[in-house]
């Protein structure tokens, strides 16, 4: 659904701001479930559709199961999947396009459709599309990709003028996640020449059953213990939306069923994180020229849900990777430099970072930022504890990492809600009274907020 478009057809008097929404929002970085911002706006509930009558009719979900193949066995059946579905997001396309990076997942999604224009099951031409620093593994490993493809290869700079865009875009896409996530997107959409787009996004959690970082086993919970991390709303607003934030998480319980609490955070997952905040950013870029993201298709991951938890790990690609063509599955992981699961290899010297995110917003971007953040549209909206966000405003420029923290996620987010909300005259809520707990917020959850910082800066880059 394009927000511009739905928006269009909805009264000015009715666009009104939808506070839980912004506690989703603030809490994970993205809205949960079919919740938009505005009010009475919702997206198709995940992996449904319309039933005729008003309702949804919702599909079946493959099962989780336990079985233990080999991993030669189960890598053989992934990748014959993977095949099988490139083939069918293929058809008909003179021209594909495939946003690869120096990882593993769009690497095998590469591997994939080259083996299939070496069978003459696929007669296009591919051209692979990469963002990032020129000296980041991500562009030195895609480059060589495409070299031993014979590919082309268009390369997308990130720099701080493609964030200051991508903070527009995302307020004029819904601000429904943190611009910080578009990377180069909004150039891609752009392209003329090729017909269709191959993503591999959902490669970690399908094949290696990974979510940043975490396996299957050690998912925490969906909805953080607090829903006010660092006291920017107004606990009235919190104490309000909490039931409903609950209910996007978790209502699909009623009619999808599970055995374990492991398999539920996965589904969680994909229905909330990679739906609403990595493929939402996509629909960008799909709007305009289709684009499919392999290990989607229920044939592709019901093969690897079926399987034992205590297997879903490395093992599959590591079986996977030394067939893809051209030896591509030998080259190192721009995540450590060295081929999976080859810890004896020295690392190689290029850098695991292909932005700067985190550098750019507080140093070229700071004045825009603050002023967005800061302004009487924000402020406006009625749903935000003022001392806290005025603290926190202060706090975000003094840390020091090149990359993105939390922090520089929520203050960019708050920008893109700014752009949002101007343009498309979005309504406050009515103003809601502030209580002891909102004093205490703005001097306590603020400082953890220093807390974090500190502790991040000492760990990281």
């Amino acid at each position: 659904m394009n927000i511009a478009a739905a928006l269009d057809g909805m009264p000015g008097d009715r666009r009104e701001i939808d506070p839980v929404a912004v506690v989703e929002i603030l809490s994970k970085h993205y809205c949960w479930g079919d919740r938009t911002l505005v009010c009475g706006l919702r997206r198709s509930p995940w992996m449904s559709r319309p039933d005729g009558h008003g309702g949804w009719k919702h599909t079946d979900i493959p099962r989780h199961g336990r079985a233990k193949p080999s991993f030669n066995e189960g890598a053989a059946r992934l990748k014959d999947a993977l095949r099988h579905e490139a083939l069918g997001y293929l058809a008909g396309r003179r021209s594909a396009g495939i946003l690869l990076s120096g990882g593993l997942d769009s690497r095998i999604v590469a591997g994939t459709v080259r083996e299939l224009q070496l069978s003459g099951e696929y007669a296009g031409k591919v051209v692979a599309l990469t963002w990032g620093l020129e000296e980041s593994r991500d562009v030195a490993y895609a480059r060589d990709i495409a070299r031993r493809y014979g590919w082309e290869w268009v390369h997308f700079p990130l720099g701080a003028e493609v964030l200051a865009e991508n903070i527009e875009v995302a307020g004029t896409m819904g601000a429904e996640f943190s611009p910080l996530h578009l990377h180069a997107l909004p150039h891609i959409r752009n392209l003329d020449g090729v017909d269709v787009i191959l993503a591999g996004s959902y490669g970690d959690g399908v094949g290696r059953a990974e979510f940043s970082g975490r396996r299957i086993g050690r998912l925490k919970p969906f909805v953080p213990w607090t829903l006010n991390r660092f006291g920017l709303i107004k606990d009235a607003i919190v104490r309000t939306s909490r039931a409903q934030a609950l209910q996007d998480a978790y209502g699909y319980r009623k009619h999808i069923l599970r055995s374990s609490e492991h398999q539920y955070r996965e589904l969680e997952l994909e229905m909330h994180y990679m739906r609403r905040m990595l493929q939402a950013c996509m629909t960008h870029v799909a709007e305009r020229i289709p684009l499919f993201q392999l290990f989607t298709a229920p044939e592709t991951f019901s093969l690897m849900w079926d399987l034992d938890p205590a297997i879903r790990d490395d093992g599959f690609y590591k079986a996977l990777l030394p067939t893809l063509p051209g030896g591509i599955g030998s080259l190192p992981w721009a995540r450590t430099g060295q081929p999976l699961g080859a810890m004896t290899v020295p690392a190689d010297h290029g850098t695991k970072l292909y932005h700067a995110y985190g550098r750019w917003l507080r140093r070229d971007l700071c004045a825009m930022i603050t002023r967005l953040v800061a302004s009487d549209t924000i402020k406006g909206l009625n749903l935000f504890n003022e001392r806290a966000l005025d603290r926190f405003i202060k706090l975000w420029p003094k840390a020091d990492t090149i990359t993105s923290n939390c922090i520089d996620e929520t203050v960019s987010w708050m920008a893109s809600l700014a752009i949002f909300t101007e343009r498309y005259g979005i309504r406050s809520v009515d103003p809601a009274p502030g209580n002891w707990h909102d004093t205490v917020n703005a001097l306590f959850k603020v400082g953890r907020a220093w807390t974090y910082r500190a502790v991040r800066e000492r760990f990281r880059e």
